[in-house]
């Protein structure tokens, strides 16, 4: 049996299809953006309602939760909080055993939407914890989770609230950055930096994972090459640390530049903190 050349296609791609996909992607991405924002403020609702009795005016004293990932990437209350005053509890401690548990299985219903899809908008928002459980572990900070829905994203930021300043995280090698006063946590900045300071990250933290060992340091990297004549910069950071474990695929990141092409190597995870004009740590930041 021959097989006989087709007379004509056998269906047409419309030629609006790539605007068609851009418009879609972009409406996924702010969507999922959307969701992640309002499951955080849900999440600190969630906390209030489980300390307070469904009393939304009375007081109560979580500033942050601990939250773990399950074998899907969802996220789940253990029940464990922090206070203001840096105290450990527990809900159960706090309202009863009953309580908590009908609590904790309520806010479920909100933490399991922040999962790999919204993790740009909450990983943010968390500090990493010892496993739980052999599961990854957060403490996700309930103040921040509850201004989601009424501050502008990280990247809506405008650029005019930067201003310069000069980082470390380990007490040892400092970079100049643009930093946003506002953007801390526990004291803690977001740095902003250059190309050429990105450049000086990478020799850096490369040079130690071959002085300390690859387990014990994340390193940067810079991939440059050139595509149709124009000149292109990679930035890529590795989590060494994660590579034989369950969390391998979050062992590699692709830094993305903001609008004038600064990266945030690091952001919070890496507790960088800016320094005054004698080179001592300032944290909290005040310019």
């Amino acid at each position: 049996m021959t097989n006989q050349p087709a007379s004509r296609p056998a269906y047409e791609i419309p030629a609006s299809l790539g605007e068609a996909a851009d418009a879609a992607l972009n409406a996924d991405r702010t969507a999922s953006e959307q969701l992640g924002r309002a499951m955080l403020v849900a999440t600190a609702a969630a906390v209030r309602d489980i300390l307070t009795g469904d009393q939304p005016g009375a007081p109560f004293d979580a500033v942050a939760v601990e939250l773990i990932e399950g074998m899907d990437a969802d996220l789940f209350p253990t029940g464990r909080y922090w206070t203001a005053a840096g105290q450990e509890r527990t809900f159960t401690e706090a309202v009863g055993l009953n309580e908590a548990g009908n609590g904790i299985h309520g806010m479920s219903e909100w933490t399991t939407y922040l999962n790999d899809t919204t993790r740009d908008v909450w990983y943010d928002l968390c500090t990493e914890l010892d496993d739980h459980g052999s599961r990854p572990a957060y403490r996700l900070d309930l103040i921040a989770a509850a201004r989601m829905l009424d501050e502008p994203a990280p990247a809506e930021r405008p650029l005019s609230a930067m201003v310069d300043a000069t980082v470390c995280a380990n007490d040892q090698d400092r970079y100049p950055a643009k930093v946003d006063p506002a953007d801390q946590r526990d004291g803690c900045v977001k740095p902003w930096f250059d190309l050429g300071t990105v450049r000086l990250i990478a020799e850096d933290t490369q040079a130690d994972a071959e002085r300390f060992g690859h387990g014990s340091i994340d390193t940067v990297h810079v991939l440059d090459g050139i595509v149709d004549g124009t000149a292109h910069a990679v930035v890529l950071v590795v989590s060494w640390m994660y590579l034989g474990g369950e969390r391998r695929e979050k062992a590699t990141e692709i830094l993305q530049p903001n609008a004038v092409g600064r990266y945030a190597v690091g952001g919070h995870d890496w507790g960088w903190y800016a320094l005054d004009d004698d080179l001592k740590p300032q944290i909290p930041f005040t310019p």
